[in-house]
């Protein structure tokens, strides 16, 4: 692969991801300060490298094969990873710096932390944007390496050398039932906890919801009658029915003083839940990444 690699000049693939991008071999002259001819001869080069056409001509331009069309990515994702650590690192300007992140995060988070979050940063800093997404899936680490995502904060841990993976923050585990439910006014035990009604959360995927897989790691059975998709469904749905479900403490102590709940501990011993914030080892030293998770951290100790 080495050999192979040093026979690869760096610059064609510049030339690819310019021409990928405009379709229009004057245009890519232009924008790279080349001659038109400095760019065919690109061209050639690179078809004999791929031993593929990669771009054909149309009426407006340059047509991209189906090859060129699979290609465009994976080589743009490459010189921009190239670009980011041959770039020297500038200290990040967060009053004025106009940054976009994006952050996968379950609804229960999305709930209890971005509020805040959100409050501080335009406060400080107008022009950061910020796109939340569902929780983490199957596709979550190929999205972090790519870029598309920041930071992915999540109760399931991610594999891989390539990411750094953080405690963020612990969790306690409680039960909450409506105020006035005739079966717990004595607190709960273990045979209740097994056989009155739950309210739960849909799987998440192949993997189950965090509180699914801990559960089932103890071997607890539950009596669920109602499965929805948001944990902050949860305290409505008790607080007017016989129903109880597993909640974590914090969102629990939210709900209370607006609804007619009860919190009772669980009735057997449940070790607090670590929540983890995950990254790509590549922002590890960006300054931007670092103000980022520097927010976060400073968000969690509000919670």
């Amino acid at each position: 692969m080495h050999r192979e690699l040093r026979n690869v000049d760096l610059n064609l693939l510049i030339v690819f991801a310019t021409l990928a991008e405009e379709e229009h071999l004057t245009k890519t002259a232009e924008k790279l300060h080349l001659s038109q001819p400095a760019v065919s001869n690109a061209l050639s080069r690179l078809r004999k490298l791929f031993d593929d056409e990669l771009f054909v001509r149309a009426p407006n331009g340059m047509r991209p094969t189906q090859k060129a069309r699979a290609l465009k990515e994976p080589i743009q994702q490459a010189l921009a990873i190239i670009q980011n650590q041959l770039r020297p690192e500038e200290a990040f300007d967060y009053t004025t710096a106009h940054k976009h992140f994006s952050i996968a995060v379950n609804g229960y988070a999305e709930f209890m932390l971005f509020p805040v979050l959100m409050g501080h940063i335009r406060r400080c800093a107008p022009n950061i944007s910020l796109s939340v997404m569902p929780e983490s899936d199957a596709n979550t680490p190929e999205r972090l390496r790519s870029g598309e995502l920041d930071v992915a904060i999540d109760y399931l841990t991610m594999r891989g050398k390539d990411f750094i993976e953080e405690a963020f923050l612990e969790e306690e585990l409680v039960v909450v039932a409506a105020k006035d439910h005739p079966a717990l006014e004595k607190g709960i035990s273990m045979k209740q906890y097994n056989t009155l009604p739950h309210v739960s959360i849909h799987p998440r995927g192949h993997r189950g919801s965090h509180t699914e897989i801990l559960l089932g790691r103890k071997q607890i059975k539950r009596h669920v009658v109602m499965s929805v998709s948001n944990l902050i469904s949860f305290p409505p749905l008790v607080a007017h029915s016989d129903m109880i479900c597993t909640l974590p403490k914090r969102l629990a102590m939210h709900f209370s003083p607006q609804l007619p709940i009860a919190i009772h501990p669980l009735p057997f011993k449940f070790d607090k839940i670590t929540v983890y914030m995950t990254y790509h080892r590549d922002k590890r030293k960006d300054p931007a990444h670092i103000w980022l998770r520097e927010q976060l951290y400073a968000l969690r100790a509000q919670l």
